[in-house]
C-alpha cells in the first residue's frame, strides 16, 4: 500500500498508463474468450471508476470531504486496461494501492464472482494472491450499474455499493462540494468550476480539494498556479524538502459559503477563525 502521494491530481484523471509502466509493464490480462452464456461476466464488464455509494450521499448532504470520509469511507475502485494488463488501483483520498487482476472467476452462486488480484504476472499460490468478492446483476443493456462489493484492505470486506462514475471523479466531486457562481457582501462575483478553476475578484487559479486529511481542523482547497515559472520554483522547492502550496479553507454555514486562510502549522492545515468572505450562492 502506497501512503504520501497527491491524490487529488492523481484521482483526477487516474492516469493508469504511467502507473502501469512503472509497475505492471510486465503483466498481461487473463484471456477471455467470448462465451454462449449470456450472463458471463468479463473484465471488461467492470472496467472504469467505482466509488463508495454512501459516501457520495454523504458527501452531497455535508459538501464537507473530511467531515464525509469521518462517517463513512471514501473508497474508489478503478479498473481499466492498458495494454494486455489490467491494473486495479484502490484508494481511499489518503492512502492507495496498484495491483493487477488475474483473472474474473465465479464466486459459487448467480450473480457472484470474485477478482484475482496479484502484485504481479509470476506464478503464485493461492495464498499470494488476493480475492475481492462482488454481486451484481446486468441491466437491460446488459451493462453493471452498481456492484455490491467486498474490498479486503480499506474496508476490511464489509459489503457496500459502489456505482460507476462516467469521465473523471474530480469534477463530479467538486460539484457536489463547491463547483458554482457565488457574490460577496460587496457584491463581487466568485466562480468555482466543475473543472478545477477558480475565479476570484482579482485572481484566477486552477484548485483541487483536499478529500481525505485527518490532521486538518478544515475542509481546504490546494492552489495550482498557472504560471510556467511558478512551477519552476515549485519544483526547486520540492527538491528541498520545502512546502510552497497555497491553501485556502472553507466551510459551509446557514447555506453560505466561507472562504479562510490556511496554513501549515508544522505538518497540519490550519484555518484561521476568521473568513476572508462569504459567499452566497448565485
Amino acid at each position: 500500500m502506497r501512503s504520501s502521494f497527491n491524490l487529488p491530481r492523481f484521482i483526477a484523471g487516474i492516469s493508469f498508463a504511467a502507473l502501469a509502466v512503472a509497475a505492471l509493464a510486465q503483466t498481461t490480462a487473463p484471456a477471455q474468450s467470448p462465451s454462449a452464456r449470456k450472463d458471463r461476466v468479463f473484465l471488461k464488464d467492470v472496467e472504469g471508476i467505482w466509488i463508495n455509494e454512501s459516501y457520495l450521499s454523504v458527501l452531497a448532504a455535508l459538501k464537507s470531504p473530511h467531515a464525509a470520509a469521518r462517517k463513512t469511507p471514501p473508497v474508489v475502485i478503478a479498473i481499466r486496461r492498458e495494454g494486455r494488463a489490467y491494473p486495479i488501483v484502490i484508494t481511499d483520498f489518503h492512502k492507495a494501492s496498484l495491483q493487477a487482476v488475474l483473472d474474473l472467476e465465479p464466486d459459487g452462486k448467480p450473480g457472484a464472482y470474485r477478482l484475482v488480484v496479484g502484485a504481479d504476472d509470476k506464478p503464485m499460490s493461492s495464498s499470494e494472491v488476493k480475492y475481492i468478492r462482488f454481486e451484481a446483476a446486468k441491466n437491460a443493456q446488459g451493462k453493471f450499474d452498481r456492484l455490491r462489493i467486498a474490498e479486503p484492505d480499506f474496508m476490511k470486506g464489509k459489503w457496500a455499493d459502489y456505482v460507476p462514475i462516467a469521465g473523471e471523479l474530480s469534477p463530479q466531486l467538486n460539484r457536489f462540494v463547491i463547483a458554482g457562481n457565488y457574490r460577496d457582501e460587496k457584491g463581487q462575483t466568485w466562480n468555482f468550476s466543475e473543472s478545477g478553476e477558480a475565479t476570484w475578484p482579482g485572481q484566477k487559479f486552477n484548485y483541487e480539494l483536499s478529500l481525505n486529511d485527518p490532521g486538518a481542523n478544515c475542509d481546504y482547497l490546494q492552489v495550482e498556479s498557472a504560471d510556467k515559472g511558478a512551477d519552476s520554483d515549485k519544483g526547486a522547492n520540492d527538491k528541498k524538502g520545502v512546502d510552497d502550496k497555497k491553501r485556502y479553507g472553507y466551510g459551509w454555514k446557514g447555506g453560505k459559503l466561507s472562504i479562510f486562510t490556511a496554513r501549515l502549522a508544522g505538518n497540519k492545515v490550519v484555518c484561521d477563525a476568521k473568513p476572508v468572505a462569504v459567499l452566497a450562492p448565485q
